[in-house]
């Protein structure tokens, strides 16, 4: 039965279940949405509408005549909990998670710049210090959670509940590819360190044009170091 929280997101949650539990398997046919509504106690509305995000995920397969089939599960469907295939082998998951932190963190870190606080500006600073000691100290793990910490702290200081939103539903994804990255690449600990003593600093000077560079920099770098590694694995 579905506990509450808003509807369709958890209907979604159990429909992963029913994956990592081998309910349901690639190619599976979805009942039909009254028997699976009743199953899930529901209303239609409410499962037609994660329907139709799992549709836009490309998780699952309309096909006329016959139903709603399970396509092939991939990162972008499952993140925390189930199965993530890793990322960085799927350059095509992966440059389209890039351009979409482009999209939400380059304009989060501008308004972050006008609208941060007090409290939020130590935060930051202690992050960075916190960034600085593991790097120093080669402890990749803790860099890795006080990296994602530093970024959903400048989306939660832009003061902009969309964009916090949007961050929100990005960040598992966001930590996987981090994970990958550094133990790919561990030498990008130190620029990636300088990037985000360089948002710092914008930000607690109160600089929204120079931390929308900033940030704009740091991803471009993502973006560019990940193509040198495709490149390298050919």
């Amino acid at each position: 039965m579905i506990k509450k929280q808003k509807i369709a997101d958890a209907v979604i949650d159990e429909i992963k279940r029913m994956i990592e539990n081998g309910e349901l398997k690639e190619g599976d046919k979805l009942p039909n949405q009254s028997v699976f509504a009743e199953q899930l106690q529901v209303s239609r509305t409410s499962l037609r509408e994660a329907i139709r995000v799992l549709d836009l995920l490309g998780a699952i397969e309309q096909r006329p005549g016959f139903g709603t089939v399970l396509k092939k599960v991939d990162p972008i469907l499952l993140s925390s909990g189930i199965v993530v295939p890793p990322l960085m082998s799927d350059s095509h998951s992966t440059i389209e998670l890039i351009k979409a932190r482009q999209i939400i963190e380059v304009g989060a870190t501008e308004l972050a710049a006008q609208n941060a606080d007090p409290r939020q500006i130590d935060e930051l600073s202690s992050l960075a210090d916190n960034l600085s000691s593991a790097k120093k100290n080669q402890q990749l793990d803790l860099y890795i959670e006080n990296d994602l910490a530093f970024h959903i702290l400048i989306a939660e200081s832009s003061n902009n509940r969309f964009i916090i939103y949007s961050f929100e539903n990005l960040k598992s994804y966001i930590k996987q590819y981090m994970k990958e990255f550094f133990r790919e690449m561990p030498g990008m600990l130190k620029s990636s360190e300088k990037f985000h003593r360089n948002l710092y600093d914008c930000i607690a000077k109160r600089k929204p044009i120079e931390a929308k560079k900033a940030m704009n920099d740091h991803i471009e770098n993502i973006h560019k170091n990940y193509l040198l590694y495709i490149e390298k694995i050919g």
